[in-house]
């Protein structure tokens, strides 16, 4: 499989009367735009739309779900989110456009979402330390916020919210369908040296319920392991709906910029052999199903004649435990494992920092502690929402006053800050 992504680097973006990519400024149809979005309209009292540069001194609240703007340029007629814009087609072939530096951010705050069924604060600054914490914070993005009308069942809240933000992308990048690439990046696992050692790359993605979980080609993921060509990963196999912890999510954008296979990429064919990513769940319920699923995992492991494995997983709890036992099961399968990890470690950093390990797990990354603390400054302006959710989050003293003031808050609040999969600028350089 080949796959090529075709980048466009988007220095700046504004709203004028068309559809329009040039000199590196996306012009955009404000009014075709919020048509777009809103022809759901039984779903929805308002949507609005706006701006958010880096550097500018704006908060965004209630994110839902970050999107790389991409276009499947070919194969003709092939989706560019395939089970939701399209059929279910394999992906990870062709050419795909892509919008550098730039995302679509969907907000909004849905009625009658409670506990596990709802949706808890996740915060960007585009400014201040708080940018810096989030991958998203660096990035030129569109915000979509969404006001859910009343009696419309949050399953079916969130899916419209999700479709409309798909669209979205899909729409902004096929500003550069017939525009000469400014820089294409190939893919495709070659021929390696038979003496490398073979890698693979193990993903449990999170779902909990009927709101929280990751799709892979339209459907949540199962506990029972999936093989993918990397390829599928980085071009839109896979969405995400974890809508929890803020700092644990990995939205649309990280899948569709993995860090992880791009890493493993970059270092295919000269000191490993990059084999494929194993697909599974976190945050089973049942422990015979996570034992189940860790034993899977390792047997398909060891059928493709793995000998390294990189274990990352999304968002927190017993996640933990699914990460774990695969580790474990894997490394008892005589196959080498770093894992992917944050902590719980207090605010200070004196705690223990994982909720479980077991003997195996010797090789671990962490990508930070979402428990230490940071001030954020005040904003002039706040998009996404008028005030804090704060249904699942009484503990934060700082969601009692308005999003524009300075507070100090924790880092599990920063949209993800602390993502398993990396991209983020956070570590812990001990135990």
């Amino acid at each position: 499989m080949r796959l090529e992504l075709v980048s466009f680097p988007v220095r700046d973006a504004r709203f004028g009367p068309r559809l329009r990519f040039a000199d590196e400024v996306l012009e955009i149809d404000r009014a075709g735009l919020l048509d777009l979005v809103g022809r759901q309209a039984d779903f929805f009292r308002s949507v609005q739309v706006d701006i958010a540069r880096p550097g500018e001194r704006t908060r965004i609240i209630h994110v839902i779900d970050a999107i790389e703007p991409r276009c499947k340029v070919a194969p003709a007629g092939a989706p560019t989110f395939p089970g939701f814009l399209g059929p279910p087609e394999v992906t990870g072939t062709g050419r795909t456009h892509r919008l550098e530096g730039f995302a679509v951010l969907t907000t909004g705050n849905i009625p009658g979402a409670e506990g596990s069924q709802g949706l808890k604060e996740a915060i960007v600054d585009m400014a201040g330390p708080g940018a810096e914490y989030t991958p998203v914070g660096r990035l030129t993005n569109v915000v979509l916020r969404f006001e859910v009308a009343e009696g419309i069942p949050v399953p079916e809240a969130v899916q419209a919210i999700r479709l409309a933000g798909l669209r979205a992308a899909t729409w902004l990048a096929e500003a550069t369908r017939d525009l000469a690439p400014a820089r294409v990046e190939s893919f495709e696992l070659g021929p390696a040296d038979p003496a490398l050692p073979r890698v693979v790359y193990i993903q449990p993605m999170m779902r909990e319920g009927d709101i929280h979980t990751t799709f892979i080609y339209g459907l949540p993921v199962e506990s029972l392991p999936l093989v993918l060509h990397p390829n599928e990963v980085l071009d839109g196999a896979i969405v995400s709906a974890d809508y929890w912890i803020a700092c644990h999510r990995i939205p649309t954008y990280l899948y569709q910029n993995e860090p992880v296979v791009r890493a493993l990429y970059r270092r295919h064919g000269h000191d490993l052999n990059f084999v494929a990513v194993i697909a599974c769940r976190c945050l089973i319920v049942a422990e015979a199903e996570k034992r189940r699923q860790a034993a899977q995992v390792a047997k398909v492991a060891r059928m493709l004649a793995a000998q390294g494995a990189i274990i990352t997983m999304s968002n927190g709890g017993h996640a933990y435990a699914d990460q774990m036992l695969i580790c474990q099961a894997v490394e008892q399968a005589g196959i080498r494992t770093v894992l992917g990890v944050d902590e719980y470690s207090d605010t200070d950093g004196g705690d223990v920092p994982l909720v479980i390990y077991v003997p195996e797990a010797r090789a671990i990354v962490s990508c930070g502690n979402q428990e230490a603390r940071v001030d954020l400054p005040a904003m002039e302006r706040v998009l996404g929402g008028d005030r804090f959710v704060t249904t699942g989050n009484s503990y934060e003293e700082a969601f009692r006053r308005h999003p524009a003031e300075p507070f100090t808050i924790g880092i599990r609040q920063i949209y993800a800050a602390t993502a398993q999969v990396g991209f983020g600028r956070l570590t812990a350089r001990e135990f």
